[in-house]
C-alpha cells in the first residue's frame, strides 16, 4: 500500500502539473498573441500621443503594426505545426522558448559584441541554460519552481555586488541603488553605457574607464514597465573639488557633480571645472610704450566664482553676460567647494563643447590665463621702461610692479567675472631683456641704446652733484675747524692773561701747540683712510715736537 500510495501521489502530482502546464500553454500562447497583435500597438499609440509624437505617429504606427504581424506569425507558427503534426503539441512551449532564445542571441550579439567581449555570450548561455533546464524538467512548472528562483538569486547577488563595488554619492538613495544595479547588470550582458572617472588635473581629459555605447537605450521605447526606467545608465565619477559639464550630442545639457552622477542617451561629460584655487605662471613677450620689446613673467591666481554677489555686482555681470541672469547665489552649497551651476555654464560658453580633435580644445582655465596675459600686455604697452622701476606718479612707499598688478586686475576682473571666474591675483613678477643681440630688432636696439644713454646721463649728473656737495661740505668743515681753532687760541690767550698778564711769550706758543695737537686728533677721524690718517698724525706730531724743542729745550728733561 505504501508503494502504491506513493505512486498514486506522484501520478496525481504529474496530472496536476500537466493541467497547469496546459493552462499556461494556452495563456502563454493566446495572451502573448493578443498582446503582440493588438495590445502593444494600442499601448504604443497612446504613449506616442502623450509624448506629442503626433507628427511621426502614423508612420511609426504602421511600422509597429507590420512588426506585430510578423511577430504574431512567428509566435503562432508552433501552433500551426500542431495541426499537421499533433505529436508536437507538447513541444510548442519549447519551440517558442527556442525562438525567444534565438532572437535574444542575435539582439545581444548585435549590441554587445563591440564592448561586451564574451560577457554577452556567457550571460545568454547562463540565462537560457537555466530556463531550458527548468523547461525540460517540468515545462512551465519547472520554470516556475527551478528557473525563476535561480535567476532571482543571481540578480539579488548582482544587486548586492553593485551596492558594494560601484561608487556612490548618497548610499541611502533608492533610485541611485537601482541605477547602480542596472549599470552592473548591463555590464554583465555586455551592453553597458560608458563609465567615466575624472583626473585630478583639470587640464587632462576625462578617463573612460569602461567603454560602452551611449547612443541608444530602452527609455525611448514604449515598453510596459521597462520603458519607465533607463536600463543601462552611464556613470561619471568626479572628485570632491570638481564640477562636470554634460553635453548631449552637440548641445549643452547640464552641470553636475561633484561625486557620482548618472548620464543617459547621448550624454557624456564634456569639460571638468576644478573648483580649487588655480595658480598659473607663464612668460610672455611684451612691448613697452617707447617701443622696446622684452619678456615678462606673469603670475595669476583665479577660481570659479564662489562668492555671493551684491546687487551692484550682479547688475554689472548680468549686463555683460545674459547667461548669468539669476546667478547671484550659489546653487551647490554642499561640500568644501560650493559653486553656481549658471557660472560654470557661463565659463563653458567661452570654450564650446568637445570636437573630434581634442588638441583643438581650449579649456576654461587656459582661456582665463590668455585673458590675463592680454591685459598684462595692454598695461605694459602703456608704460615706459622707466615706469617698470619708478611709477609715473611716484609717491612714498609706491612700487611700480604693484601699480601694474592693480591695473591688470582692475581691467581683467570684470571680463573674467562675467563668465563666472573670480580673479584673485594677477601681477608681473619678473622681466628681462634678450641676452642674444641677434634676436633683437633694430628698433629695440636703438630704443635700448637711447634708454641706456639717458640713464648714463642721469647717473653722471647725480655723481657730479654728489661730488660738488661733498666738496662744499669739506670746505664748510674746514672753515668751521679753523674757526674753532682760532676761538680755542683766543680763549687760551684770554685765560693766560687772566692768570698772569706778564707771562713770557713761550707760554702762549705752548698753548697754541697744544690746541693744534688736539684739533689734529679730532679731525683725523673724519672721512679719511686709516693709513692716511696715521701718516698725517705722525708728520704733525714730529713738527710739534720740533717746535716744542725749539721753544722749550729743557721741557722734556723736566718731565
Amino acid at each position: 500500500m505504501g508503494t502504491l500510495g506513493m505512486t498514486g501521489l506522484i501520478a496525481v502530482a504529474l496530472n496536476v502539473f500537466d493541467i497547469i502546464n496546459n493552462a499556461l500553454d494556452v495563456i502563454f500562447f493566446w495572451g502573448g498573441l493578443i498582446f503582440i497583435i493588438t495590445g502593444y500597438p494600442i499601448y504604443f499609440i497612446i504613449s506616442s500621443a502623450r509624448k506629442n509624437y503626433l507628427g511621426d505617429m502614423i508612420r511609426q504606427t504602421l511600422i509597429v503594426l507590420l512588426l506585430a504581424f510578423v511577430l504574431g506569425l512567428v509566435w503562432g507558427l508552433p501552433q500551426l505545426l500542431v495541426i499537421n503534426h499533433p505529436e508536437l503539441s507538447r513541444r510548442t512551449t519549447v519551440i517558442r522558448w527556442g525562438e525567444i532564445a534565438l532572437v535574444m542571441f542575435f539582439l545581444i550579439r548585435f549590441f554587445g559584441k563591440e564592448h561586451g567581449k564574451k560577457r554577452w555570450l556567457f550571460s545568454w548561455l547562463g540565462h537560457f541554460g537555466i530556463v531550458f533546464l527548468g523547461l525540460f524538467i517540468g515545462r512551465w512548472v519547472g520554470i516556475l519552481l527551478i528557473s525563476l528562483p535561480l535567476l532571482w538569486a543571481y540578480y539579488i547577488s548582482l544587486y548586492n555586488l553593485a551596492i558594494i563595488t560601484l561608487p556612490t554619492s548618497n548610499p541611502d538613495d533608492r533610485k541611485e541603488k537601482r541605477k547602480r544595479f542596472f549599470i552592473l547588470a548591463s555590464y554583465a550582458w555586455g551592453i553597458q553605457s560608458p563609465i567615466y572617472a575624472t583626473e585630478n588635473n583639470a587640464w587632462k581629459k576625462i578617463d573612460e574607464r569602461i567603454p560602452g555605447d551611449f547612443s541608444w537605450d530602452f527609455s525611448d521605447l514604449p515598453i510596459p514597465l521597462l520603458g519607465k526606467f533607463d536600463l543601462r545608465p552611464g556613470l561619471v565619477w568626479a572628485r570632491s573639488h570638481q564640477a562636470v559639464a554634460v553635453s548631449g550630442g552637440t548641445t549643452f545639457k547640464r552641470v553636475d557633480g561633484p561625486g557620482v552622477f548618472f548620464v543617459g542617451k547621448l550624454e557624456r561629460p564634456d569639460q571638468v571645472f576644478d573648483l580649487r584655487l588655480q595658480l598659473r605662471t607663464n612668460e610672455i613677450d611684451v612691448v613697452s610704450k617707447d617701443g622696446v620689446g622684452f619678456k615678462v613673467r606673469v603670475f595669476t591666481a583665479f577660481r570659479m566664482d564662489n562668492e555671493e554677489w551684491t546687487d551692484e555686482t550682479h547688475e554689472k555681470v548680468r549686463a555683460a553676460n545674459s547667461l548669468l541672469r539669476g546667478g547671484r547665489k550659489l546653487t551647490q552649497t554642499k561640500g568644501s567647494f560650493p559653486y553656481s551651476h549658471l557660472r560654470v555654464q557661463a565659463a563653458l560658453s567661452t570654450t564650446g563643447t568637445k570636437a573630434a580633435d581634442n588638441r583643438s580644445i581650449v579649456y576654461w582655465d587656459q582661456w582665463a590665463l590668455s585673458i590675463i596675459e592680454d591685459h598684462a600686455r595692454k598695461v605694459i604697452s602703456q608704460k615706459d621702461l622707466n615706469e617698470l622701476w619708478r611709477p609715473a606718479k611716484d609717491q612714498k612707499f609706491s612700487n611700480a610692479l604693484d601699480i601694474i598688478a592693480n591695473e591688470i586686475r582692475e581691467n581683467a576682473s570684470l571680463t573674467l567675472r562675467s563668465v563666472g571666474i573670480l580673479l584673485v591675483v594677477a601681477r608681473v613678477v619678473n622681466f628681462h631683456f634678450p641676452l642674444n643681440k641677434e634676436n633683437v630688432d633694430e628698433i629695440s636696439k636703438q630704443q635700448l641704446s637711447t634708454w641706456a644713454s639717458e640713464w648714463e646721463r642721469k647717473r653722471s649728473e647725480i655723481l657730479a652733484k654728489a661730488h660738488a656737495k661733498a666738496e662744499h661740505a669739506q670746505q664748510e668743515a674746514r672753515a668751521y675747524a679753523e674757526a674753532v681753532m682760532l676761538n680755542s687760541i683766543a680763549e687760551g690767550l684770554q685765560k693766560t692773561k687772566e692768570i698772569n698778564p706778564r707771562l713770557p711769550p713761550y707760554v702762549i706758543a705752548m698753548r697754541f701747540l697744544s690746541t693744534l695737537q688736539d684739533h689734529l686728533h679730532a679731525q683725523s677721524s673724519d672721512g679719511e683712510d686709516e693709513s692716511e690718517q696715521t701718516k698725517k698724525i705722525k708728520e704733525l706730531h714730529n713738527a710739534i715736537m720740533e717746535w716744542q724743542e725749539q721753544f722749550f729745550p729743557n721741557s722734556g728733561k723736566e718731565k
